[in-house]
């Protein structure tokens, strides 16, 4: 039997057998270059086994119409042919359930599909009744089907209704317009190639209907094709035009092969082997030579758009490079999409210049960076990427009446987003079309996140520019107010050297006040006489104290003075022998709860200025707010430390004040009343003394400050 089937002499060129070896090699091949699209895909793997067996099934009648002997057509038929008949069935069976995702429902069925199709080739190839012959027609051969072969229909008729009843019901519950509109298409595939059954009329009777099924199972590979590029059933989006680009090549390498077989069959049936060998090849290298010269031709006619919008793209990218301005930069970008891909209207929204739309808590902006890819509004509710964000992108969509959302993307940071709307002629996007909008996102991606830097260094120097001069004006400002200070500080020091001389003239004529009431004391007593002179002593001791305070407050320490124990309350009332009238003057009452507190060790002539200060400070504060007020003072323990507080009710300080205070030179008051130092000096000796000085304040209410001593 072996000898029989590859018998040269056995064998002519049907002209019938053409078509179908075309058809085949087409179904093959689209089956193969889908499975390699994605072999993991359940849709894409059933496709490729309806491919292969009816692959099988065409390439097996071609051998049948080209025997020359029944017995042969026959044995071709039983063998090859029928395992081919006997999966195409139950593979579409099996495609409409892995596309419709009911595959793990209807396993068992489809599972028992293919086992009964396989029991019966067995039987069919065994059995006297399952191929019982061959008839001839006018196109050739065709096998005669027994009891066996005929169940086979029963099956191909049962998985048939099975798949389309899974169409119908998936048409039926499918309320999204885009997924009806697939499984329609879908559906009226499969009614078309239903009327191939037609074939098995001339297998069970004596019928001379010429065999069409092939080209119904073109038609059907044609608008599965179409369902696939338009809707992505299986995520290819060229399927058609490699469809098509085999077919064109295919005619024009297998029909003038098979013409040219046709014409010189006789010569080659004749030849000896061998030359019919070295002919073979020769023939074979020749018309590969010819497909691989059509091909780029054939490939230019049907990838015509996508050469127009490589041009477009390459005169896009020349043109971009000498924008700048991002309104410029814009205009640019959607007026070249408009014109180049006809859409009606095209946005460009950034994130930096227009958030509308673009809030980066935003799911669906969030999904548009991450995935850093083309989106289409009608595949949102189709594409399983869009999960947890459909009714997010439905909104955006909705918003800016587009179709397709181009994102601009760089370093994973989104930066802006292309919408486009319908197209003027409200066609839909092709693959070409969108593969020219990826690449265009890029190169304009890069151009818009340079001009967004450019804007945002001048932005920057103009803002470090401003700050510039703010700064010079300051410190041109705080010099002028420091020399006003410096000259104030002469002039008290000046002043607090004048007083330091004043006080030893007036001391000195005092001491002689003071003996010679002594010595008038010593007369013989006058009642008038004594009472005065022991005014003028009093008075004069009087004074004497006062300048000797005013000569002790003024001297100024010589070196690393040795520190002695003070008593914190003494050190408090010698301060307020000097301010007691002038406060009195002022109309501000004095209060003094003087607490009985340990000795400190220090100088008890800083801590004297540093309450002077302080008090002085309060005076100041309430006569900025009202006419009259009070002043308490308050010595006690605390935690370990001896503390005084120096209260008053005037206007107190703003919080943004509270950490400025002791800071050299800093003041409230007007210019010519407060040199800033008052604060910052206390803060120096309280911190050397090893304590602290801590304020507490509520405008409008007054200040607390309170010192901090150790023990």
């Amino acid at each position: 039997m072996g000898t029989t089937f590859i018998s040269a002499g056995n064998y002519y060129l049907n002209p019938y057998a053409v078509p179908v070896i075309v058809v085949s090699t087409l179904l093959l091949l689209i089956g193969i270059f889908v499975l390699t699209q994605n072999n993991k895909s359940s849709s894409n793997v059933s496709f490729f086994l309806i491919c292969v067996s009816s692959c099988i099934w065409l390439f097996g009648m071609a051998l049948v119409y080209c025997s020359r002997f029944e017995n042969l057509a026959a044995d071709w038929y039983r063998y090859f042919t029928f395992f081919g008949v006997a999966n195409i069935a139950p593979s579409i069976y099996l495609f409409s359930a892995a596309w419709l995702k009911v595959l793990d429902r209807q396993k068992n069925k489809i599972v028992a599909s293919y086992a009964a199709s396989w029991a019966l080739y067995i039987l069919a190839a065994v059995s006297p009744y399952g191929i019982m012959g061959v008839r001839k027609y006018f196109w050739g051969f065709y096998p005669i089907y027994g009891p066996v072969a005929a169940a086979l229909i029963a099956v191909f008729t049962v998985c048939y209704v099975a798949a389309l009843k899974n169409f119908m019901a998936a048409l039926k519950a499918e309320t999204r317009p885009r997924y009806r509109e697939q499984v329609r298409f879908l559906t009226v595939a499969y009614v078309v190639t239903f009327f191939g059954a037609c074939d098995f009329l001339p297998k069970l009777a004596a019928i001379p209907l010429y065999p069409f099924g092939y080209i119904t199972v073109f038609a059907w590979l044609v608008l599965v094709g179409y369902s696939i590029i338009r809707y992505k059933v299986m995520d290819i989006e060229t399927v058609i035009h490699k469809t098509l680009m085999w077919a064109a090549l295919s005619s024009m390498v297998f029909l003038p092969l098979g013409l040219a077989l046709f014409y010189f069959k006789e010569l080659l049936i004749h030849l000896h082997p061998a030359l019919s060998s070295i002919f073979g090849i020769g023939l074979f290298l020749l018309f590969m030579i010819y497909a691989k010269t059509v091909q780029p031709w054939i490939d230019h006619i049907f990838q015509r758009r996508k050469h127009d919008l490589e041009r477009e793209l390459v005169k896009f990218s020349d043109n971009l490079v000498h924008l700048r301005g991002l309104a410029e930069l814009s205009g640019f970008v959607a007026r070249t999409v408009r014109e180049v891909l006809y859409v009606n209207s095209v946005r460009v929204v950034l994130r930096k210049e227009n958030g509308d739309g673009l809030r980066h808590d935003d799911p669906f902006i969030r999904w548009l960076e991450r995935e850093d890819a083309l989106a289409q509004a009608d595949y949102v509710d189709l594409d399983p990427r869009f999960q947890g964000v459909r009714q997010e992108a439905r909104d955006f969509f909705q918003k800016f009446g587009a179709k397709v959302c181009v994102p601009l993307v760089l370093n994973r940071e989104l930066i802006g987003v292309i919408t486009l709307t319908e197209k003027a002629n409200f066609e839909a996007y092709r693959a070409a079309e969108l593969q020219f909008l990826s690449e265009l996102r890029r190169a304009a991606t890069i151009a818009f996140s340079n001009s967004m830097r450019l804007i945002e260094m001048q932005e920057s120097l103009r803002k470090w520019n401003e700050e510039l001069e703010e700064k010079v004006r300051q410190r041109t400002h705080e010099l002028g107010e420091t020399q006003k200070q410096l000259i104030q500080a002469e002039k008290l020091a000046t002043i607090g050297t004048l007083a330091g001389g004043v006080a030893h003239e007036i001391n000195n004529p005092l001491t002689a006040v003071l003996t010679n009431a002594q010595l008038l004391k010593m007369l013989p007593p006058d009642k008038e006489s004594a009472e005065s002179v022991e005014l003028i002593e009093e008075g004069a001791k009087r004074c004497q104290a006062i300048v000797q305070k005013l000569m002790k407050y003024a001297r100024k320490p010589v070196g690393d003075e040795a520190t002695k124990d003070v008593d914190l309350n003494v050190a408090i009332e010698n301060a307020l022998t000097f301010l007691g009238y002038q406060l009195e003057q002022e109309n501000i009452r004095l209060v003094k709860h003087l607490g009985a507190v340990p000795k400190i060790k220090g100088m008890a002539n800083e801590l004297e200025q540093v309450f002077t200060n302080l008090i002085l400070n309060g005076k100041d504060a309430i006569k900025e707010a009202k006419a009259a007020g009070v002043i308490e003072i308050q010595t006690f323990e605390k935690n370990g430390s001896v503390c005084a507080s120096v209260k008053d009710d005037g206007k107190g300080i703003p919080k943004e004040h509270l950490t400025k205070i002791f800071d050299p030179f800093f003041t409230t008051k007007e210019v010519g009343k407060g040199t800033g130092l008052g604060l910052s000096i206390s803060f120096g000796i309280i911190e050397k003394h090893g304590g602290k000085i801590e304020v507490t304040s509520q405008p409008g209410e007054g200040s607390t400050f309170t010192v901090s001593l150790p023990k």
